[in-house]
């Protein structure tokens, strides 16, 4: 689980605002050393947010339970609380 401080997809964040190029690096990046975002696989269309910025009045998504692909066979449940 970590923080990346930046939402990793448009369901991520309150607006719908463009993926920027280096968020879809991270995302290669992740993809590339089959890493993924178990929370998202589970729970596809979810718009729950982990963080609030108040000078933008934006709600985000920016921690993530990053896991092996492999591993997601294993989460029964996964939530934000």
């Amino acid at each position: 689980m970590g923080n990346f401080n930046t939402p990793l997809t448009i369901l991520g964040r309150s607006t719908k605002q463009k993926i920027s190029k280096h968020i879809q690096d991270l995302k290669s990046t992740l993809d590339q050393v089959d890493l993924t975002d178990t929370y998202r696989i589970l729970h596809p269309k979810s718009t729950e947010y982990t963080f609030f910025s108040v000078p933008y009045g934006r709600y985000s998504n920016i921690y993530y339970i990053i896991g092996n692909k492999t591993f997601l066979s294993k989460c029964k449940r996964i939530e934000i609380i």
